[in-house]
C-alpha cells in the first residue's frame, strides 16, 4: 500500500503544518527516529526529530523522508532553509513529540499490516493456493477464528486447527453448515444476514449464544457468493480487523469466481488430472483405462515435463504471463500452476523426439524472464509424469549447483551427477573407485598433478587427442607428455568400453572439488 509525505501531512491536519515541494513518490513501509536509525539511510523509511540548529550540519542523503517536530509558534517555511533541497520535509507543531510518534506506529501498524496481508493473499491467488490456505494464513493477522459460508450456508473453509485447539465445537461446526438453531439467531437479531447481504462493509454485533463479538461480510453484494464471520473468541477486536477483512472479502471473491470459471470453461479439465496424478491420488492400475480414453487424446506420443521453480527468480514473476508465452511458443503444450511452480508438458508425435529449434527456443524464453526451468527427459505414459516431475525438479537442483545463471537445465545433462547421488547415498565412493584411477588419485594428491583429470577428459573426448587437448585448452605437447606419464604409472589398455566406463564413473564419483 502506498504511503507518502501527503498522507502523512493529511494524518496530522488538525495541528499546523508545512510540506516543501520536493515530496518524492517512494513507498515508505514503516519509520524510525532519526538519531537512532542505523545508515545507510533509505527512501523507504520516514525519519522523525524535534528540531533544534544542530540539524543543518546533519549528513542527509538524497531522497530522504523528514518528518520535522517544532515547537508552537515557530517559522515552518524559515526553519526549512537549514535542510538540505534533495530531503522530503514535513513539519509538524506539536508540544509533545511522544503523541506524534504513537499515532505513526499506530497508522503504519494498520497500512502496512493492510498492504502486506493483500500482497500475500494476491500471491495465493496466483498460485492457486485455494481459499482455505488463504483462511489458515489469516489467522495469523485476525488473531481470531474465521469461517466461510457459500451461498446455501455450508462452512466452504474454516481455521480448523485453532478451532480445534480452542475447543470451539457447536453445532454449526460439527455439521459444517447453518443449523436450525443459527436460522432462528440471525432473524433473531434483527434480520442481520439481510443487512450483511447488502452491506459493503463488514458488520459488527454481539452474539448473544456464544458470549462474544463477531465480524460479518458479504463476500460479493451483487451475486449472492457468501459470507465470512470472523468471531472474537480468543481477542477482542481492533480497528485494523474492520478492513483487514475487506481485503480477504475481495480474495475470497475472485478465488471462488476463479474456481467457478475452471469447473466450467472447456479445455481445463487436464488440469484437475494432472494434479491429482501429481498428488498421487490416482492409483496407476487398470481402472483408469475408461478415464484414459479420455486422456489419450489430451496426452499422447512422446512428451516432456517442463518445470519453471518462479521462486528461484531474482525477480516477481507474473505467472500467467510466462504461462501465456509457453503457450504461444509451443504448440501441443499443456500448461497448469502446481504448488508455486509451472508446469508444461509438451507433446511430440510418435516417430519425433524434441526439435533442438524449441529447446533453445525453451532457453531464450528463460534467459530473457530470468527463469530457472529444468526438463525431464522423454516418456510415452502421462501416467508416470510425477516421476519425470521430479527428474525436471532434479535438474533444476543440479544445474544450479554448476551455475547460478537462470537457464533452462536438461535432464539429460546432468544424469551422471544424479547417478553419483544416488550411488553416494548408499555406497562408499572409494570402495567402488576403479583400482587404477584411485592410484592416479592419490598420486595426483601427493604431487599436486592432474593427471586423474587428463584421463577423463581423454576417456569421454572418445580417446581423441586432438579433442582432449582442445577441451583442456592445452598443448598437444604437453598433453603427451602426461599420458607418457599415465602410461608408464598405469599402463595403456583402455580398449575395452566396460573398463573405460568403469574408469569414467569412478572419476564423477571422487573427484576432487
Amino acid at each position: 500500500m502506498y504511503v507518502g509525505l501527503k498522507n502523512i501531512q493529511l494524518l496530522f491536519s488538525d495541528f499546523p503544518n508545512h510540506l516543501t515541494t520536493s515530496d518524492g513518490i517512494h513507498c515508505m513501509t514503516g519509520w524510525g527516529k532519526l538519531n537512532d536509525t542505523p545508515y545507510p539511510y533509505t527512501s523507504h523509511l520516514l525519519y522523525t526529530c524535534e528540531y533544534d540548529e544542530s540539524l543543518s550540519r546533519f549528513s542527509f542523503t538524497e531522497n530522504m523522508h523528514i518528518l520535522c517536530i517544532v515547537k508552537p509558534g515557530a517559522d515552518m517555511r524559515k526553519v526549512a532553509q537549514d535542510f538540505p533541497s534533495y530531503v522530503s520535509l514535513l513539519f509538524v507543531e506539536h508540544d509533545d513529540p511522544e503523541m506524534i510518534y504513537a499515532e505513526l506506529q499506530k497508522y503504519f501498524n494498520t497500512q502496512c499490516g493492510v498492504g502486506f496481508f493483500g500482497q500475500t493473499l494476491l500471491e495465493f491467488l496466483a498460485f492457486e493456493d485455494g481459499l482455505q490456505s488463504a483462511i489458515d494464513y489469516s489467522f495469523r493477522v485476525f488473531g481470531n477464528p474465521i469461517f466461510v459460508f457459500d451461498a446455501n450456508f455450508h462452512l466452504i473453509a474454516a481455521t480448523w486447527e485453532e478451532i480445534e485447539k480452542r475447543g470451539i465445537s457447536d453445532t454449526l461446526v460439527h455439521n459444517k453448515r447453518f443449523s436450525e438453531e443459527e436460522f432462528k439467531m440471525i432473524n433473531r437479531q434483527n434480520h442481520i444476514h439481510e443487512k450483511v447481504k447488502k452491506s459493503e462493509i463488514p458488520i459488527r454485533a454481539y452474539n448473544e449464544i456464544l458470549g462474544y463479538e463477531q465480524l460479518y461480510c458479504a463476500i460479493n453484494t451483487q451475486k449472492d457468493l457468501g459470507h465470512i464471520v470472523v468471531s472474537a473468541a480468543v481477542k477482542p477486536f481492533e480497528p485494523a480487523d474492520e478492513e483487514m477483512l475487506l481485503t480477504l472479502k475481495k480474495y475470497a471473491d475472485q478465488q471462488m469466481k476463479k474456481d467457478s470459471f475452471i469447473r466450467t470453461s472447456r479445455g481445463f479439465n487436464y488440469e484437475y488430472f494432472l494434479k491429482d496424478l501429481l498428488d498421487e491420488k490416482i492409483a496407476v492400475n487398470s481402472s483408469l483405462s475408461s478415464r484414459m480414453n479420455y486422456v489419450e487424446s489430451e496426452f499422447s506420443g512422446n512428451m516432456y515435463c517442463l518445470i519453471i521453480e518462479t521462486a528461484r527468480s531474482p525477480r516477481t514473476i507474473n505467472t500467467f504471463h510466462i504461462r501465456n508465452i509457453l503457450e504461444s511458443r509451443f504448440p501441443n503444450i499443456k500448461t497448469l500452476i502446481y504448488n508455486g511452480q509451472i508446469i508444461a508438458i509438451l507433446s511430440m508425435p510418435e516417430k519425433q523426439l524434441i526439435p533442438e529449434k524449441y529447446i533453445q527456443s525453451a532457453v531464450k524464453v528463460c534467459t530473457e524472464n530470468e527463469l530457472f526451468a529444468g526438463m525431464s527427459n522423454c516418456f510415452q505414459n502421462i501416467l508416470d509424469v510425477k516421476e519425470y516431475y521430479n527428474q525436471a525438479l532434479r535438474a533444476i537442483e543440479l544445474g544450479v549447483c554448476k551455475t547460478t545463471e537462470p537457464n533452462l537445465f536438461l535432464y539429460e545433462n546432468y544424469f551422471l551427477e544424479h547417478i553419483t547421488s544416488i550411488f553416494c547415498q548408499k555406497e562408499s565412493s572409494v570402495t567402488f573407485c576403479h583400482p587404477k584411477m584411485m592410484f592416479l588419485l592419490n598420486y595426483d594428491k601427493m604431487h599436486n598433478s592432474k593427471l586423474s583429470y587428463t584421463l577423463y577428459m581423454y576417456l569421454i573426448h572418445e580417446r581423441n587427442l586432438v579433442l582432449t587437448a582442445d577441451a583442456m585448452q592445452m598443448h598437444r605437447t604437453s598433453l603427451m607428455y602426461r599420458f607418457k606419464k599415465i602410461h608408464a604409472l598405469i599402463g595403456d589398455d583402455f580398449d575395452d568400453y566396460r573398463n573405460r566406463l568403469y574408469l569414467i564413473l569412478s572419476y564423477e564419483i571422487n573427484k576432487p572439488m
